[in-house]
This record gives structure tokens, sequence and C-alpha cells, in this order.
């Protein structure tokens, strides 16, 4: 992707467009079977208070079957980066990208507490791979087309415009800035803009819009206690997200020595409609319900904000270790927010630089890309925050690399790596190359 051209623009954001679209139908299509599964249902049977646990236990018996006739669908984030990485492609044939969209569906359909990222990803990449073998792309391009998609779906699923761009940065060797990368940056934020358009035009057709990925609006105003807790708050942040990177290594061994998945998944969908008895919030990855938890933990006490944030990452990592397969960035989300909101419960000063500040220290630890993740939380936290984010990542990331508690964390998933490395010495003369329904949301509206 060195020649910066127009047939560059073309391609860059006749992709955007692709992925945008894609999403849009993937995510559109979720939300209308969660209104069916989770609405509609449920309305006409009476809101029976049992319905989260037959509904989850009847998911736990159909996902196992799926798996046992199917396949382990659909793959996970490391599965898809090895694949791409060797390849240069992610398979779509003998039936692989329909079984990856029906065992996502499934999952995201039966309320699991995970979130779409890894799923969108691995089926954009599939239809990426496709369109590059019948136009004859070559393997530099294909890359390139590969790590523009897997951004874009990045940016238009969290609303975050930069943070495709911003991981792309970050894994680079900025001392060794050069015209080409610059280039591919220019052409990656592009990719990403057609994206936002042709996810929201196509968004757009699906009934019943409703804002997601947002938080109740807390004050910036800096007090003297508060500056003096960001450090303590930066490092209980990364403290959180090393436990929940540990929880996921546990989830990953478990899930490892599994050899008949049925009961597994049954056990998961039972453990996961329990809680859902028990509050909404653990059900679903947390997009649609973040808002309205930031709203009501005003009124919740410290021990059930902090009984919802461990009992997220306790959910969310059943789900996968028990094969209800998927992504981890809207639960790690959620669950770090709420951690944050039980600690400015205790410590009520400079609440939004605080909740702003531990959640980013948490998520940069489990991503590992301080900048980012400052990138993710752009339009979520108050822009004036942003710096305080970057540098809250950056400490609190340092903070687990100098501590004897291991380095391992979450691969984000950009799927192709070095690729610039590799075309800036060799110039190649190519042109180019949850989610779900708020349950709770739902059920509070037909109380009333």
């Amino acid at each position: 992707m060195n020649k910066f051209t127009g047939i560059s623009f073309v391609y860059s954001g006749g992709l955007g467009l692709i992925v945008g679209v894609i999403a849009a139908l993937f995510m559109g299509m979720v939300e209308l079977g969660n209104q069916l599964l989770w609405q509609i249902i449920p309305r006409a049977l009476g809101d029976p208070f049992i319905y989260p646990l037959l509904i989850c236990s009847l998911g736990g018996i159909v996902i196992g079957f799926f798996i046992e006739h199917v396949g382990k669908y659909p793959k996970m984030l490391p599965e898809t980066l090895v694949e791409s990485q060797e390849t240069g492609r992610l398979e779509y044939k003998n039936g692989q990208l329909l079984f990856n969209i029906l065992g996502a569906m499934l999952v995201l359909l039966f309320g699991a507490s995970v979130s779409p990222e890894a799923s969108l990803m691995i089926i954009v990449g599939g239809v990426i791979t496709f369109f590059c073998d019948h136009f004859k792309v070559s393997l530099p391009q294909r890359k390139d087309l590969l790590e523009f998609a897997s951004g874009t779906v990045l940016g238009v699923i969290f609303t975050a415009p930069l943070f495709g761009v911003g991981s792309a940065l970050e894994k680079d060797d900025l001392q060794n800035l050069t015209e080409s990368k610059l280039k591919r940056y220019v052409l990656f934020i592009f990719a990403t803009f057609t994206g936002f358009i042709g996810y929201l035009m196509t968004y757009s057709l699906f009934p019943n819009q409703e804002q997601v990925f947002a938080i109740q609006r807390m004050s910036t105003n800096l007090s003297w206690q508060g500056i003096l807790l960001v450090i303590p708050t930066i490092a209980l942040g990364a403290f959180f997200g090393k436990f929940f990177l540990w929880m996921q290594k546990q989830a990953e061994n478990f899930n490892q020595r599994i050899k008949r998945p049925m009961p597994l998944t049954i056990t998961a969908g039972v453990l996961l409609g329990i809680l859902g008895l028990v509050s909404p919030y653990f059900l679903f990855s947390g997009e649609h319900s973040l808002l309205s938890f930031t709203r009501q933990a005003e009124t919740m006490s410290v021990f059930i904000i902090l009984l919802i944030a461990f009992g997220k990452v306790a959910i969310t990592m059943i789900c996968l270790a028990c094969n209800w397969r998927g992504g981890i960035i809207f639960p790690m989300i959620f669950s770090s927010i709420a951690a944050a909101l039980a600690l400015v419960q205790v410590f009520p000063f400079s609440n939004g630089l605080l909740v702003a500040i531990f959640t980013a220290s948490s998520c940069a630890v489990i991503l590992k890309r301080p900048f980012a993740t400052a990138c993710l939380f752009l339009f979520l936290f108050p822009v004036q925050l942003f710096l305080w984010t970057w540098l809250a990542g950056y400490l609190g990331n340092l903070l687990i690399k100098k501590l004897p508690l291991g380095t391992s964390g979450f691969n984000l998933p950009i799927l192709n790596k070095n690729t610039d490395d590799k075309q800036d010495t060799k110039e190649t003369k190519e042109p180019m190359k949850s989610s779900s329904s708020d349950f709770s949301r739902s059920r509070r509206s037909r109380r009333k």
C-alpha cells in the first residue's frame, strides 16, 4: 500500500463500506432475534420470572448440539490470528463462513456474556478473503485489506473511529516512521470513515434504534482529594485488569480439556440463567445496559456493585470455558466501569476522573495497548480526559510489567503484524491492497 493514488482510496473506501454493511446486517439480525426471544415471547407468556433460566438452559442444549455436530464455532481470535498470520487469509470454504455466522448468532441470541467483535472479525475476514480470491488480490494487498477490515470492525461497533488505527500506530515502531506508513494510516482512517457511513445507513433500516456503549456523564471537576487518589486508582485498575486476564487464562485452560461439550454448555446456560434471575446485568455483553447501569449504580450499595463487577467477569469466563464462544471487550469495559463505580462510592472525589482512569488502566492491561485504549474511550468519557486515560493506561501497563505477575495479556485483534516493515524494505508497486438487546430495560418497561 505504498502508492498514494486514487485507486488506493477506492479500495480502502469500498472495503470500509462493505465492512460497515456486514457489521450492521449482523448486529441488526441479532437485535431482531433478541427482541423475539427476550421481549415478544416472554410478553406473550405473561413475563414469567423464571424465563431467563428457561431460555438460557435451552440455549445450552442448542449450542451443545451445534458444537457436537458442526464444530467449535465461531472461532476464537487467537485461532484467527494464527490462521491469518500464517496464510494471509481467513477461510470461508466448506461452510466455515456460514458456521461462524450461525455459531455467533446462537451464542448472542441466548444471552451469553460475550461481545460480538470476535465473531464479526472472523465473518468480515472470511468475506474479504472471498473477494480477494475472486479478484486475484496479491498476498501483500490481502494482508492490508484484512488489517483495514479488522480495524474498521472495531471502530464501528465501539463507536471509536480511531481505535483500529490507534492500535496499528501503537504496534508500529514510530521512531522509524516512513512515508509508506503515514499513507497507510490515512487510508486506514478513510476506510473507518466509510465504514461508519455503511454501518449507520444499513443499521438505520432496522427498527427500535437506541443509544449503546454510553455511560451517565459524571463531573470532570478536579479536587485535591481526587488528584491524590489518581495513582492508587490506576494501580487498583491495573490489578483488576490482571485479575480479568488470570480468569481468562483459567477459562482457556479449562476449555482445552473439554471432551464432551454438551454437559458443559448446558451447565453454563443454567448458571447464566440463574444469574440472570439475580440481575439482568449478568446477561448479554453489557453494551446495551451500560448506560442504565451507571444511572442505577448511584442508588446501589458498594457490595452490590462489586458483586455485579466480579460476577460479570466470572460469568463471561464461564461462558468462554464452556464453549459459549465470543469476544471479551464489552464485558471487560462493563466490569471495569462497575468496579470503578464501587470505588467512587467509597471515595466520592472527582468521580468522572477516577472512573475514567480506573477503567483505562484495567482495559489497557487487558488489551496491552494504552494508546488504543484511550482511543477506544475517546467518546465514552469526556474528551478532556483523553490524556488522563492514555497516561493511566501507560502507567497501569508499566506497573504490571514491573511486578512479578507475568506479562501475558489479550492480543488486540489486528490481524496482520509487521507488514509495514516488510513493505518498507521491499517497495512494491501494487496500488493497494451485543450485540444484544437490554433485557433489564425491557423488563422494567414491561413492569411499567
